[in-house]
Formats: structure tokens, C-alpha cells, sequence
């Protein structure tokens, strides 16, 4: 079996958001271990290059790549407010990226995220910071998709909600004989977007560059 092949995940237990902690994020023993694997490429840990690797790959995992960890979906979008109107709301090309758990590698893209209202609407920064507390964990992107979409129908209460996500997979782009400049495209409707091939065309009709 090729290392690089991307392997069908199973599906997380419900309610869980990407793969799920067992304890919290240890910044000693991360530094540690960031520390041994430069020992263990041959790479001494303590020159003038070196000496402050560990923290800022810390940081950087703790930060931002690992970041959605100490986000709740549901707090990040808030409740936002009433209001009548049932037309689309649409965001394009939210940035995004996420940690693949079989490379420990990240990918990066872009997100497309459109919600028909049940009575609610939500500010456009807490949409974009509801897929950065859903994308930024170990995950696939399928998964992330998925679970973007689900949660603006449970959080943010809508009518249905569309999630397409563009993005670069660095393991898959590390593979042999890749040209790099491969592309994985997933999508995922809920809702009114599940049952209406209408609200779904002119979801991906507003979402596509070529007409734009």
C-alpha cells in the first residue's frame, strides 16, 4: 500500500468534532518530543538554529494548528439574532486548514459556507470563526466539511446549510510521481440544501470563480 494513499476514515462517535482528546495538550512533553525527533533525524537540538525549535513548533501546533481544541462551535458562533429573512447567506474563501491524523501533516484551502436562515442570523466573522474552532484539530477534511455544516443547522439553528472546502493535502502532495498541484474538493449539505437541487445550484452557482 503507497504511504502517501488517503485512507477512508470511519466515522467519529456522534457529537464529536474531528478526533477527539484524551487529556489536555502537554507543552513540556511536546517540546520534549519535538527535541528527540531533531535527535532523531541526526539534527542536533541546541545550535544556533536549532536551540528555540522546539517552542515555536510548540506555539505554532498549540496555537493555531491544535487551536480549535479550546473553541466550543457553539460559543464562537453565538446565538446570533432574530430576524425574519429566509434568504442565502453565503461566505466564500474562508481560509482553513486542519491536521491530517495519519501524516501528522497539515492541509490548507479554502472554505465556502452558506446558510439558509430558520429565524436567525449570524454575524459573517463568527462564521468564518466557527469553521477555524471546527477546522483547526487533527480532522480530515471530510470530516471538517461535514461537520461545518452540521453545526450551523444545530448552533446556529438554520433552515439547511451548504460547507464546500477546497484545499491542498500535503501528504497527498508529497507523494510520488504528484505534479503538486492536486486539489481534493468535498462538500456537504444539510438541511433545505439536502432536499432542494434548486437551493443547492445556486449555492455552487455563487461559490464558483469562474463566474465571479
Amino acid at each position: 500500500m503507497n504511504p502517501h494513499d488517503h485512507d477512508h476514515p470511519a466515522a467519529p462517535p456522534p457529537g464529536t468534532i474531528g478526533i477527539a482528546r484524551s487529556g489536555d495538550f502537554d507543552p513540556v512533553a511536546f517540546e520534549q518530543a519535538i527535541t528527540d525527533l531533531l535527535k532523531a533525524c541526526g539534527i542536533a537540538a541546541d545550535t544556533s538554529h536549532t536551540g528555540r525549535t522546539a517552542m515555536r513548533v510548540r506555539e505554532l501546533w498549540q496555537r493555531r494548528l491544535l487551536g480549535g481544541y479550546d473553541l466550543d462551535p457553539a460559543d464562537v458562533l453565538g446565538e446570533g439574532f432574530e430576524d425574519t429573512r429566509r434568504d442565502m447567506v453565503v461566505v466564500r474563501g474562508i481560509a482553513v486548514h486542519g491536521v491530517c491524523p495519519h501524516h501528522l501533516v497539515p492541509f490548507r484551502g479554502v472554505a465556502h459556507v452558506a446558510y439558509l436562515p430558520g429565524g436567525r442570523l449570524h454575524g459573517f466573522g463568527r462564521i468564518a470563526r466557527l469553521v477555524d474552532a471546527i477546522g483547526h484539530r487533527f480532522t480530515y477534511q471530510e470530516w471538517m466539511t461535514r461537520d461545518i455544516a452540521d453545526a450551523l443547522m444545530t448552533h446556529g439553528r438554520a433552515a439547511g446549510a451548504a460547507c464546500v472546502i477546497e484545499a491542498e493535502q500535503l501528504c497527498l502532495l508529497l507523494g510520488e510521481d504528484r505534479r503538486g498541484d492536486e486539489r481534493v474538493i468535498t462538500q456537504a449539505f444539510a438541511g433545505e440544501f439536502e432536499r432542494s437541487e434548486q437551493a443547492r445550484n445556486e449555492f455552487l452557482r455563487a461559490i464558483d470563480s469562474r463566474r465571479n
